[in-house]
């Protein structure tokens, strides 16, 4: 989006709130087919493999003790020197 106090333009975000119906007239599944993005087919195993579905949550690392790259700088060593800013 343009901005009118910056020169460089910002980011749109739009929220979308979508109802969904509970049912639909199967005579209505040809037109929205035809309006709609072609359906991916739908992957089919053996009757000898077993399946469970799992639903995976955001991992919270900082939390569970975990450490990244970028939270190099947050963290304090000990026995390591600390380093003061001089006033000048």
């Amino acid at each position: 989006m343009p901005s009118k106090r910056h020169h460089e333009p910002g980011d749109l975000y739009v929220k979308l709130s979508v109802k969904f119906p509970d049912t639909i007239d199967p005579a209505a599944i040809p037109i929205l087919e035809r309006a709609l993005p072609p359906r991916t087919p739908i992957e089919t195993f053996d009757k000898n493999i077993i399946l469970e579905e799992a639903t995976l949550d955001d991992a919270e690392t900082r939390s569970r003790g975990g450490h990244f790259q970028e939270d190099a700088m947050d963290e304090d060593h000990e026995g390591e020197p600390r380093v003061q800013c001089a006033n000048q």
